[in-house]
């Protein structure tokens, strides 16, 4: 039985523990009985500050986001520097979980244990391959790259072509897309099903991913879409209890129903049963609406890693970006003209997008090397 060891994290956005999810998901699938996964949380590697970093992730999103975009440019032109930095902190226990795993292959989908994990590696266990899985779609930070690793697996072509000009040897590098959860897989498997099960006459669905946004925002965006349109609408909120109180409070005396939600395990079945997705342009948030074959609205993205994916989704003709509030009604209006012309288009888009499902194409590549590409056949 071979071994792979992910490195990843909890509370840094639901992203990177979707992608190791799903990962997990696909060799469970096709591998359970040849090799067996394990995930660890690379901040709990450190000390209680590392821990400390993780969990302030989402208050900093929230409400210092120039503060983040300030670490991410940090991180972005001085990865060296924080490499060694990270590389002090995780190295006892780093080594302490590969003596007790012994992986044959540590595959990381945070850039924060790249460069540091590779410094450790060279020093202490020459023997393990790295391999990283790149997850914000295009707005790529230096700190993923670094040309010790044994191989990149790039989320999209500009991505691929970012990596290839700042020295990563191009043998390294595979493109593939973000790997989404078997959940997320597309309601439909042909052109003609997405055509036929496309909302061109009915009411409109639409679902708004609340991520971090303020109260405010939210209950704007919902009295807008009910003055403009003859829809549904579903608000989920996550795992922000505070924000799903809020929201509530503010349509205490709303004339109209809103379905409002926290946290639910079927956040799937709400993106294959609606018809336009508003959201925060994360990038797993995003490939998993493009799974699932739901037009995406932006309602804005956070500064450094995910500021380009609005603007790749427009190029792709996978969605809209926005350039403020109002204009997401301006977005949907091109959605809707034409008897929903552009909302079946997108669709479609979607559905041919070259980085959708592709969860069991990275499977397979990382076993070629775990099994050998022979045994894999």
């Amino acid at each position: 039985m071979k071994k792979l060891l992910i490195i990843s994290s909890e509370y840094t956005g639901h992203g990177h523990k979707s992608v190791h999810t799903a990962i997990v998901q696909g060799f469970e699938k096709l591998y359970k009985d040849k090799i067996e996964c394990k995930v660890i949380n690379g901040f709990k590697l450190g000390d209680l500050n590392l821990m400390a970093i993780e969990r302030l992730y989402n208050v900093c999103i929230k409400y210092f986001p120039n503060m983040w975009g300030k670490f991410f440019n940090l991180s972005n032109n001085d990865s060296s520097s924080v490499n060694k930095k990270i590389t002090k902190k995780i190295k006892r226990g780093l080594l302490k979980r590969i003596e007790q795993y012994k992986p044959d292959l540590i595959l990381s989908v945070h850039p924060l244990f790249n460069g540091s994990v590779l410094n450790i590696l060279e020093k202490y266990k020459p023997e393990i391959k790295l391999y990283t899985l790149i997850t914000d779609i295009v707005s790529v930070t230096h700190i993923w790259l670094d040309n010790r690793v044994s191989k990149i697996i790039s989320p999209s072509i500009e991505a691929t072509n970012f990596i290839l000009e700042n020295g990563i040897d191009k043998d390294k590098v595979m493109t593939f897309g973000i790997p989404a959860r078997m959940n997320f897989d597309a309601p439909c498997n042909t052109i003609e099903e997405v055509k036929s099960t496309t909302n061109l006459n009915g009411k409109l669905k639409v679902l708004l991913l609340n991520n971090s946004e303020r109260s405010k925002r939210i209950f704007y965006i919902i009295r807008k879409l009910h003055e403009k349109y003859d829809c549904d609408i579903t608000v989920v909120c996550g795992r922000n209890k505070n924000n799903y109180k809020r929201i509530k409070y503010r349509l205490r005396n709303y004339e109209k129903e809103v379905n409002i939600i926290g946290y639910t395990k079927d956040l799937y079945k709400l993106f294959q049963e609606n018809d336009i997705l508003i959201t925060r342009c994360g990038s797993l948030s995003v490939v998993e609406g493009i799974n699932c074959l739901i037009p995406i609205v932006s309602m804005g993205a956070l500064k450094g890693q995910e500021e380009g994916t609005p603007i790749y989704l427009e190029e792709n003709g996978l969605g809209y970006n926005t350039n403020s509030t109002d204009d997401i009604f301006n977005k949907i209006d091109l959605l809707m003209e034409n008897g929903r012309k552009k909302l079946l288009e997108t669709r479609e888009n979607q559905f041919n997008y070259y980085g959708r499902d592709v969860r069991e194409k990275i499977v397979k590549c990382i076993a070629d090397e775990l099994l050998g590409s022979d045994e894999n056949k």
